[in-house]
């Protein structure tokens, strides 16, 4: 008899959790053609961003309307061949990761509600920017109240759940976490607002290293990546012209390495990666006009 329950049980989930991926594909649609009328009629994206910014050259970008764009809103990795990004609806436990081709744009997998419900319970409802490493994506993730945010992975070629840690104490700082990025065995993240340190964890049993102070203090930090001793960090600060910041591992020297224009005052420059390709340094960001669109830019450099 309780093996017949927890049979009824598990068969109640599987079609809950299969109506809600039904009403999901149908409002996804639905938005789909409301905002590609709305696009065609008004104009909603306005000038194009330029692409003779100083020490960046913008090489591709990839648009998507907002049905399908909030579905990686906030965060962008790459392991070289594909884009992958984590977005959210906070308040109505929508997180989502999706992989994307990096040579096309197409979206090639979606996990829409990838945070299984025993996690929405303890109250995690804001999946940050995310990261690649080892065939796994670790993405940072707020709770509500900011208390106890925690790392979630995913399987990198599924995109199903795997597990989650909860950021020691000693590394939690104000509760804010809204990116991380894994490099040779580290986790490195930041809060968001008056960053004045880089904090770091093992990527191995997620226990605290400690910090590195940077020299200068930068704030709406978004996104970052790691690449040869140097720490990139995406602002939100300004309107239409986004700043990145780089930081020196080695010192906490911190400057400001570009300036980006995106084309639009209402843009929120959102997560980051960087990779390198055939000796050029490549810049990639996450660029989203709320209830619009989501793009995904790339640029390279020489640095």
């Amino acid at each position: 008899m309780r093996g017949a329950r927890r049979s009824g049980r598990g068969v109640r989930a599987l079609w809950e959790g299969s109506v809600m991926t039904a009403l999901i594909a149908l409002w996804r649609k639905a938005f789909h053609l409301l905002f590609a009328a709305l696009f065609a009629l008004t104009g909603m994206v306005s000038s194009a961003p330029s692409d003779g910014q100083a020490g960046l050259t913008l090489l591709r970008e990839y648009d998507y309307l907002y049905s399908d764009g909030v579905a990686f809103c906030q965060g962008l990795a790459t392991d070289g061949e594909s884009f992958y990004g984590t977005g959210c609806v906070k308040y109505v436990d929508y997180n989502a990761i999706v992989k994307i081709d990096a040579d096309t744009g197409a979206i090639v997998r979606c996990n829409d509600l990838c945070l299984p419900p025993e996690v929405l319970a303890k109250g995690y409802s804001h999946l940050g920017d995310c990261a690649y490493a080892d065939g796994k994506i670790y993405a940072a993730c707020e709770a509500f109240f900011f208390r106890d945010p925690a790392v979630m992975v995913f399987d990198a070629e599924t995109l199903d759940f795997l597990e989650y840690h909860v950021l020691p104490r000693e590394g939690q700082g104000s509760g804010h976490f809204p990116w991380l990025c894994v490099q040779d065995g580290t986790i490195y993240y930041t809060q968001s607002r008056d960053v004045d340190e880089v904090r770091l964890l093992d990527a191995a049993d997620f226990s605290y290293k400690g910090s590195v102070h940077m020299d200068r203090t930068v704030t709406k930090i978004t996104g970052g990546d790691v690449l040869d001793g140097v720490l990139y960090l995406a602002s939100n600060v300004g309107g239409r012209e986004k700043i990145t910041y780089s930081v020196d591992l080695a010192t906490g020297e911190t400057k400001e390495a570009f300036r980006r224009d995106t084309g639009n005052a209402g843009t929120e420059a959102e997560g980051m990666c960087v990779s390198r390709t055939d000796g050029e340094i490549r810049f990639h960001y996450l660029d989203v006009v709320p209830l619009a669109r989501t793009t995904v830019r790339t640029y390279a450099s020489a640095a």
